[in-house]
C-alpha cells in the first residue's frame, strides 16, 4: 500500500519516519508533504527523506489561517490527486488541511492527536478520520465532545516519543556544528506557540515571554542558550535583544543529542521538554494550563517540570541549574520508563495491516 504522511510540526518527521521505516519493512510505500514552517523541512532533510513542501503556516490571525488553509488544501489535493497512484491511507497530526483532501479524496485517514485542548484543530479533524489514535492518558470522553465515536478511539499505552528515543544514542558531532563542545554549559530553549488558535486570546502572537525567563537565567548561569524560534519574528526579538548569549540554528538539527549534553531544556510548548525529559534531562513546560501528556510524564517520574506561570517557570529553572540533578541516574531511570511504555507506531501497523 502507498502511505501519505503530511507534517505540519517540528515534531512529525521523527515520528513519522520512525513509523514509515516500519511500515516499509512490511513493502509499503511511503510519500511526505509538508508546510513551510518553522524546521519542518529541514528536520526531513536531516533524516534522509524527500519531501513535498506545499503551503505555509497562517500566521497569528484567524483570517490568515483561513486563507493560508484554503490556499494549502488546494496545493495538497492538486499533488495528491495528480499521482499515478492514489495512496491508500493518510496519516496525520491531526492536520486540519490533510484531513480534508484525504476525505474529499475517499482516502482513509488515521490521525494521531494528543492535544484535546487545541478544540478547533479537533473540530476539523477528529470526524474525518477513521481511526484517532492517541495516548491512553487522554480521558477518551475528551475526544468524544469533540465528535469522535467509539469506534473511531485507538488508544495506546505509551507516549509518541517512545517512537523515536528507545533506540536513541548521542552524537557529539552534534555540538560541533553549533561550535560547541562537551564542555561548554548550555541550555535549549524554544519559544511558546504564541500564533497558535488556541494561544491568540494571549494577545502575543508572533512574540514570546521566553526573553523575560533567559534574562532571569543569564543573571546567574555562564553559559548560552541553543533557540529555536518558531517563528521569524520570534527569531528577530531573541536576536535583537541577545547577541553571544544565544546561538539560533540557521536549519535542522539532531536535537536529541543536544538535550542530552545540556543543561536544562525549556519550552513554552510540549514537546522538546517531553523529548528531553524522556531522554533525562532536567525540563520544564511553561504553557500556561495543563497538558495531559505533559502531567502523566511528570507522574511516571521522569525529570519534566509543568509551570504554569513566567515566574514559576524562572524559580524552577534558577533551582535546577543551581542544584543540578543527577544526570546518570535521571537517564537510566527514563530509559527504564520508555521501555515499559508502548508506541503509536505499534498500534498504526496493526491498523494498516488489517486492511492489507
Amino acid at each position: 500500500m502507498i502511505i501519505w504522511f503530511d507534517a505540519v510540526t517540528s515534531k512529525e518527521p521523527l515520528l513519522f519516519d520512525a513509523i514509515a521505516q516500519e511500515l516499509e519493512k512490511e513493502g509499503h510505500e511511503v510519500i511526505f508533504t509538508c508546510r513551510d514552517y518553522d524546521y519542518i523541512a529541514s528536520l526531513f532533510e536531516l533524516l534522509n527523506r524527500d519531501v513535498e513542501v506545499l503551503g505555509k503556516h497562517g500566521g497569528g490571525t484567524l483570517y490568515g489561517k483561513l486563507i493560508a488553509g484554503n490556499e494549502r488544501i488546494n496545493l495538497l489535493a492538486t499533488f495528491i490527486n495528480n499521482l499515478e497512484t492514489r495512496p491508500d491511507f493518510h496519516i496525520s497530526f491531526a492536520c486540519p488541511e490533510a484531513s480534508r483532501v484525504a476525505f474529499g479524496l475517499a482516502i482513509p485517514i488515521i490521525s494521531i492527536n494528543d492535544s484535546p485542548h487545541a478544540k478547533a484543530v479537533a473540530k476539523l479533524t477528529v470526524p474525518y478520520a477513521k481511526y484517532l489514535v492517541y495516548s491512553s492518558c487522554i480521558n477518551q470522553e475528551k475526544w468524544l465532545s469533540q465528535g469522535a465515536l467509539v469506534n473511531q478511539l485507538q488508544p495506546y499505552d505509551g507516549i509518541d516519543e517512545v517512537a523515536w528515543l528507545k533506540e536513541f544514542t548521542p552524537k557529539e558531532e552534534t555540538l560541533e556544528v553549533l561550535e560547541l563542545s562537551k564542555s561548554d554549559r548550555f541550555i535549549v530553549a524554544r519559544p511558546e506557540e504564541s500564533s497558535a488558535a488556541y494561544m491568540l486570546e494571549k494577545g502575543i502572537a508572533g512574540q514570546t515571554y521566553l526573553d523575560v525567563i533567559l534574562d532571569a537565567i543569564f543573571q546567574m548561569y555562564e553559559g548560552v542558550a541553543v533557540v529555536f524560534p518558531r517563528y521569524q519574528s520570534q527569531k528577530e526579538q531573541m536576536s535583537k535583544k541577545y547577541k553571544e548569549n544565544i546561538i539560533i540554528p540557521p536549519k535542522a538539527v539532531d536535537t536529541l543529542s543536544l538535550y542530552y549534553y545540556s543543561d536544562l531544556c525549556i519550552t513554552g510548548g510540549a514537546t522538546m521538554a517531553r523529548e528531553a525529559a524522556a531522554i533525562g534531562t532536567p525540563s520544564i513546560s511553561y504553557y500556561p494550563y495543563p497538558l495531559d501528556v505533559l502531567e502523566y510524564i511528570t507522574s511516571l517520574g521522569i525529570p519534566l517540570y509543568n509551570e504554569y506561570t513566567i515566574q514559576d517557570a524562572i524559580n524552577r529553572s534558577k533551582q535546577l541549574l543551581e542544584q543540578p540533578e543527577d544526570k546518570n541516574n535521571n537517564r537510566k531511570k527514563a530509559k527504564e520508563i520508555l521501555e515499559s511504555l508502548e508506541s503509536p507506531v505499534e498500534k498504526i501497523k496493526q491498523l494498516i495491516s488489517s486492511h492489507s
